[in-house]
C-alpha cells in the first residue's frame, strides 16, 4: 500500500512540478516579449528636443534660440511620422515675423532645408513650418 501511495504522491509531485515549470516558462517568455516590444517601440523615433539639437549642432547660428532678446527668436516644431519640421523664427515688434528658416529632420537625423520665410509686407504673420511659405 505504501508503494501505491508513493506512486500517487510522485505523480502529484510531477504534475505540480510541470505546472510550476510551465508557469515559469510563460513568465520568462512574457518578460522577453515585453522587453523586445519596449526596445523597438522608441527605436528610430526622434524626440523634438533631439531634432532641435541636431539642427543646432549643424547650424551654430541657431545656438541661442530660443531667446527674448531683440528681436525675439523662437523655435516652432511640428511632428510627422518620419521626423520633425523645425522653424527658427525671428519675431518682430512692429512686424509679427521678421523671417524664418525651416528644416526637416528625419528620424535617422538627416537634415533637409525646406525654405526661408521672408514676409513681403507687415500683414504676413502666418507661415507653414512644412513649406516655409505664407499660409
Amino acid at each position: 500500500m505504501e508503494h501505491g501511495v508513493f506512486c500517487v504522491g510522485a505523480s502529484v509531485y510531477s504534475t505540480h512540478m510541470r505546472h510550476t515549470y510551465g508557469i515559469f516558462v510563460a513568465v520568462i517568455v512574457t518578460i522577453a516579449i515585453i522587453g523586445i516590444y519596449y526596445q523597438n517601440m522608441d527605436k528610430g523615433l526622434l524626440s523634438e528636443s533631439d531634432a532641435v539639437a541636431v539642427l543646432k549642432a549643424a547650424y551654430p547660428e541657431f545656438q541661442n534660440y530660443p531667446n527674448n532678446s531683440l528681436p525675439p527668436q523662437t523655435i516652432r516644431t511640428e511632428k510627422e511620422a518620419d521626423g520633425w519640421y523645425v522653424a527658427f523664427v525671428q519675431e518682430g515688434s512692429g512686424r509679427p515675423i521678421l523671417g524664418a528658416k525651416c528644416y526637416f529632420v528625419s528620424n535617422d537625423k538627416q537634415i533637409r532645408e525646406t525654405g526661408t520665410f521672408a514676409p513681403a509686407d507687415l500683414n504676413e504673420s502666418g507661415f507653414s513650418i512644412k513649406t516655409c511659405t505664407t499660409l
